[in-house]
């Protein structure tokens, strides 16, 4: 077998084989049928009546289709349609290069990487697979399924033994068919399980398993389960295969959980979109202790996890199955065909796996909740479908015994759960304090028919459980107003099964007392769509190679780490429910910078929003975009909106910089306001802000190379998940110690409070920076990163030096007052000495003046109220203790009127704060 290239290798060959392979003649050499010469080609699977498959160019790019089947791609997609025989894409790419002579480039030959036990076992099973045939053959499976897997390397054959283990005992070994296990996310080897032929040679233990068992599931072929439309779930690999036996409709894979633990700890967000039929071993026996079925138990708690994630999910109905009886068994007494007529048997009862009917010995361990008397008499009655729910109008028995039901329809969806959750109070969300204030509400789950295999969730309160508008809103028609309403009491009943303490926040929070990552999925709005932004949020996923190669990319696009400064303060504003606060974020850029070329790629790198400035013109839309969620949101070029919108925005970043609950309209909406912002434009000057955001600004010089189109996603939900596992006061001792080595290195005094913010601010970028260094298995002084951030830091220090305290802002405004000669009340220019006796030209003035005539003049109105200070006696003392004041309670003549209690203010000293004023000599 040809040995396997480089994966940039193999994405360089695909290139070069499409871009070389005439499809026509490929189709040609693959010997399908074309009459005339013209048209289209004959389906090489089945016989149609009209030619089906077309061959194509679009955008310059070959292209073909079957029809009959849906089937379409590039030549490499052709290959593998006409000849599965072939393998995977790689194997047929390698197929057409020979065929037509191109070589792929090959990288640099770099230093092995030392294999994994199961990535060593794989190689030597992989080697040699043929006895796997024969021995999967013994338990019925069909050849043409063994061997596809095998072609997939999934299926394999190890011989061998430990000679310290004399054979019959546990850890011998022996000859056993090998089941390769690959990682959904990356395809890379993490375990094998093996099942020996002769378990008595080791110790009559017939399975093993080396490598990861929990969160890994198997399955024969990759690339047919991601594109799969329905799924089915079994417990282990020899009744996946044995499913694999049947006459599969198209686009049908089948998943096997290796084992009954793993229906809690595989990440099912693959299977979003998809249809899942769960057929878990439901006829085990029923365990003594328990008095459960493990398998039927374990379908339950995996039937919950779908629900819960929104992806609707079936049993199959195994009740009249014999006790014990797993699908493998069926297979080999009875063959495929009884096999596929007993998987599309799925369980049709209310409440999923609880059989309404039946012997009293079928019923055991299948009691899934307790029905008192008056709900067990009419349970039986309600029967489901996919997405309908129908009722027993009336039923009768033949003279063969036979009974007949008359059924009607109660409801054109079918309600998966109804489940009671305790919300968070968002108190214990934000800090991890005890929940003092929680909320109880029930969670509505139904498959309704024009969201396919998606459920729809509603969110209702007590008051609202059977309001019938509420669902006809959400779902669809109720035919049948009272027999819904009884099927609501009863289920009732199940609100204990799906019962779950909540907490409505996206990304990375407190739940219980640690942290927590979540999605959208997570989450119980009653109003999602105005709540929170990313209600339906799901998190980029990948692998720690895939953040090291974003990482490297936006370190080369932008020098100075431009670009990936922003990319890092996005990843650590997840920190934010740790640390207690977060900075905002302010990219500013010159035409042609490239500014929104970065923030598009930063939107599909991250998985975030930014919003139009028509989106930012309500408080009502500005208030969701920040609320329940600490991933970061965009607000692009804030810079042309008018002055209001500039004054209530400012409000609420100044809100959201640590975080601010209110509730909003009649029905007293809640919110939690907290995203930390992206401020994107040409322009972006909030003068109150200067403390609370970082910067970096993007040029032309700093421009380098371009982002990849082929760039990965971040593994934004591997990086929440490796968060969520920091002891909390590791994360905070780590931003302390950011915050010193910030201190040493910037160029400021550090008795100035808003610098002190500042610069915590920055070490919390650098903390995040550490953090992922981890993650991502680098080192922290990759690419200089630091040193530009410090530089950042200083830079940012510098420029807003003096326009970072209030009252800096109000003599901004007061001295443009004086030159548009609006102030009208007492003020005096006058030469006043220091405490060292030197000269000084001075502004006379009452601080309570000032602030008065702000708050009165009405053009003044809104940069007022955008003013964290307010009040005379307040923007006095910070006057006092800016150094800026001579002499206090000074007493004058102005205009001819004796005027007491001035303040005289440096002129010179205020320069210093970029204040500058033309002294009037009428009023000196």
């Amino acid at each position: 077998m040809t040995a396997a290239l480089p994966k940039a290798a193999s994405a360089d060959l695909f290139e070069r084989v499409k871009d070389a392979v005439d499809l026509h003649d490929l189709a040609g050499r693959l010997g399908l049928e074309r009459e005339g010469g013209k048209g289209n080609y004959r389906s090489p699977h089945h016989p149609d009546k009209n030619p089906s498959l077309s061959i194509f160019q679009k955008n310059g790019q070959w292209g073909w289709k079957d029809h009959s089947t849906g089937e379409a791609g590039s030549c490499i997609d052709l290959v593998m349609y006409v000849r599965p025989e072939v393998g995977p894409a790689g194997e047929a790419a390698r197929q057409l290069a020979e065929w037509y002579g191109i070589a792929a480039l090959q990288k640099p030959a770099t230093k092995p990487q030392q294999r994994s036990i199961p990535e060593f076992i794989a190689d030597r099973a992989l080697a040699e697979p043929e006895p796997a045939v024969a021995y999967l053959a013994s338990r019925r499976i069909d050849e043409a399924v063994v061997r596809a897997a095998i072609r997939q390397r999934t299926v394999g054959w190890n011989t061998w033994t430990n000679d310290k283990a004399p054979p019959g005992e546990f850890g011998h070994g022996g000859p056993a068919a090998v089941f390769v296990v690959r990682s959904l996310a990356d395809r890379a080897i993490v375990a094998v399980d093996m099942r020996y032929a002769d378990p008595a040679l080791n110790g009559n233990v017939k399975t093993q398993c080396q490598g990861q068992k929990d969160g890994h599931p198997w399955t024969s072929d990759l690339q047919r389960l991601a594109k799969a439309h329905t799924v089915y779930v079994v417990e282990s690999p020899i009744n996946a295969l044995s499913i694999e036996c049947c006459p599969l409709p198209a686009g049908t894979a089948v998943l096997a959980l290796r084992g009954t633990g793993n229906a809690d700890k595989i990440d099912i967000a693959f299977l979003k979109g998809k249809r899942v039929i769960i057929a878990l071993d439901h006829a085990d026996p029923v365990n003594e202790r328990t008095n459960r079925r493990p398998g039927l138990d374990a379908a339950w708690r995996l039937l919950d996890r779908l629900t819960s994630a929104d992806i609707a999910a079936r049993l199959v109905d195994m009740q009249d199955w014999e006790e014990g009886e797993d699908i493998n068994d069926v297979l080999q007494a009875q063959g495929p065909e009884e096999l596929w007529r007993r998987l599309r048997k799925l369980d049709h009862w209310l409440i999923p796996g609880m059989p309404g009917g039946g012997e009293p010995g079928s019923l055991a361990g299948r009691r899934r909740v307790f029905l008192p008397e008056q709900d067990f008499k009419v349970y039986w009655r309600f029967r489901t479908l996919d997405d309908f729910t129908q009722y027993v109008v009336d039923f009768k028995e033949d003279d063969d015994g036979k009974r007949r039901e008359t059924l009607g329809d109660v409801c054109s969806f079918r309600v998966a759960s109804l489940s009671r959750l305790r919300i968070q109070g968002h108190i214990a969300t934000i800090n991890g304090s005890a929940d003092t204030q929680p909320e109880t509400v029930f969670a509505i789950s139904a498959q309704v028919p024009r969201h396919g295999p998606t459920l729809v969730r509603h969110v209702l309160a007590d008051k609202t459980l059977y309001r019938l508008e509420e669902h006809r809103d959400v779902f669809g028609a109720i035919y049948k107003p009272q027999q819904y309403h009884r099927m609501l009491n009863m289920l009732e009943r199940t609100a204990d099964i799906g019962a779950r303490e909540a907490v409505n926040f996206v990304g990375l929070a407190w739940r219980g007392g640690a942290l927590a990552a979540l999605e959208g999925r997570d989450c119980y709005f009653q109003e999602p769509v105005k709540q929170c932004l990313y209600h339906n949020m799901v998190f980029p996923r990948g692998t720690a190679q895939d953040a090291q190669a974003v990482i490297d990319a936006y370190q080369a696009t932008f020098k100075q780490s431009a670009a990936l400064i922003p990319l890092v303060w996005a990843l650590g504003a997840h920190l934010k429910c740790v640390i207690g606060f977060y900075p905002h974020f302010q990219m500013e850029a010159n035409k042609g910078a490239g500014k929104s070329l970065l923030t598009e790629a930063m939107q599909t790198t991250l998985g975030f929003q930014m919003l139009s400035g028509q989106m930012l013109k309500t408080d009502h839309r500005r208030r969701a975009s920040v609320s329940y969620t600490s991933h970061p949101v965009g607000w692009d070029e804030l810079s042309k909106q008018p002055q209001a919108v500039l004054s209530e925005a400012d409000a609420l970043l100044q809100s959201t910089y640590r975080f601010e609950f209110t509730r909003v309209g009649s029905s007293l909406t809640p919110y939690l306001m907290c995203a930390p912002v992206l401020l994107a434009g040409e322009e972006v000057d909030f003068t109150s802000l200067q403390s609370k955001i970082c910067i970096t600004t993007l040029t032309v010089e700093k421009q380098g190379t371009k982002l990849p189109l082929d760039l990965p996603q971040f593994p934004v939900w591997q990086w929440l998940q490796f968060l969520e596992k920091i002891e909390p006061a590791r994360i905070r001792q780590m931003h302390t110690q950011r915050i010193d080595d910030c201190k040493e290195q910037s160029q400021t005094d550090p008795k100035d409070p808003t610098a002190s913010r500042t610069i915590e601010n920055y070490a919390a970028i650098l903390t995040a920076w550490d953090l992922l260094c981890e993650f991502a298995g680098i080192k922290i002084g990759h690419g200089s990163f630091v040193g530009d951030l410090v530089g950042e830091m200083n830079a940012h220090l510098r420029e807003t030096d003096g326009r970072r305290q209030p009252w800096v802002w109000i003599m901004e405004i007061f001295l443009a007052e004086i030159e548009a000669k609006n102030f009208r009340h007492p003020y005096l220019w006058d030469s006043i000495d220091d405490e060292d006796g030197k000269p000084h030209v001075a502004l006379l003035l009452r601080p309570n003046l000032v602030i008065h005539h702000l708050s009165t003049a009405l053009h003044l109105r809104s940069k007022f109220e955008a003013l964290p200070v307010k009040k005379g006696r307040v923007f006095k003392n910070q006057l006092m203790e800016s150094g800026v004041v001579l002499r206090d309670d000074i007493e004058r003549t102005i205009r001819g009127t004796r005027t007491a209690h001035l303040t005289a203010i440096s002129l010179p000293r205020l320069e210093k704060h970029g204040l500058y004023a033309t002294p009037d000599l009428d009023r000196s």
